[in-house]
């Protein structure tokens, strides 16, 4: 691909003063690749993901949008069309948290379920449904999902959680059957990724602990870091996975096939 273009979907720094993330590190790595990147995010921290790629010597843009907007993101595509000419890879990495997700299928609302379906699968899909009439334009390309080890085993009382990263991987199935051989799609599911987002109000003391107590289930005995995530994504996106399609990679450290109980 002469004219490579990126969208990076959730591709914000961390909200606490742009610390790490997924979406923010794949965007870094995807411009020095050789991307042009577009950062689109409802947090501010986006410009800062921007900013990073320019001090590299890359390009891109930054567009606060909501991705669960038909209208935001048709605006979106639209402004990337105009500014780079067209869109060669798309990175869906958007995720809603929030404390009313912590329920089993009993507890949890209606509306708290309907509202992380609709940033945690919607927001893939529509992104996708209106993202590839452009990437067919620009000759075709590759979607990256990022989806979750949750898709397959379940943290107890986060099921809608569970229940949209499974859809995830169910959408990137089909849109590889469906799209190919000009669009390649696949999914990476992370186990515990070291994200700004997930420090909450912990110290640095307290953060090392909790790495720590996680690391101990995992066979790696340490915790990811988001480059590592980047690095599949950067993988995927590349000539070098031309045959990889309909694929859900599990980036864990081996976590969700061990069994390290003691006896």
């Amino acid at each position: 691909m002469t004219n490579k273009v990126a969208l990076l979907a959730g591709g914000a720094m961390g909200y606490k003063n742009g610390g790490p993330s997924i979406g923010g590190a794949s965007a870094i790595r995807l411009a020095k690749d050789g991307f042009k990147v577009v950062v689109v995010d409802e947090l501010e921290t986006g410009q800062k993901t921007v900013d990073i790629i320019k001090n590299n010597g890359g390009d891109g843009i930054f567009m606060k949008a909501d991705v669960t907007s038909t209208e935001a993101i048709q605006t979106v595509l639209a402004e990337t069309k105009s500014e780079f000419g067209g869109l060669t890879c798309l990175v869906n990495c958007v995720a809603r948290y929030g404390p009313g997700m912590f329920k089993n299928v009993a507890e949890i609302s209606e509306e708290e379920w309907n509202k992380t379906l609709n940033v945690n699968l919607n927001g893939y899909f529509k992104m996708a449904k209106y993202a590839i009439p452009l990437m067919l334009e620009s000759n075709g390309g590759t979607i990256i999902n990022i989806s979750s080890i949750e898709s397959f085993v379940a943290i107890p009382n986060f099921s809608v959680y569970s229940v949209s990263k499974a859809a995830v991987d169910a959408l990137t199935r089909t849109l590889a059957v469906d799209f190919a051989p000009k669009i390649r799609t696949n999914a990476i599911l992370p186990g515990f990724v070291k994200i700004a987002n997930s420090e909450n109000d912990r110290s640095p003391e307290e953060l090392q602990k909790w790495y720590e107590s996680i690391a101990k289930q995992y066979p790696m005995q340490r915790v990811c870091e988001v480059d590592e995530i980047a690095n599949v994504v950067s993988f995927l996106a590349g000539d070098e996975s031309s045959y990889i399609n309909g694929q859900s990679i599990v980036v864990d450290g081996g976590r969700s096939i061990a069994d390290l109980h003691e006896f």
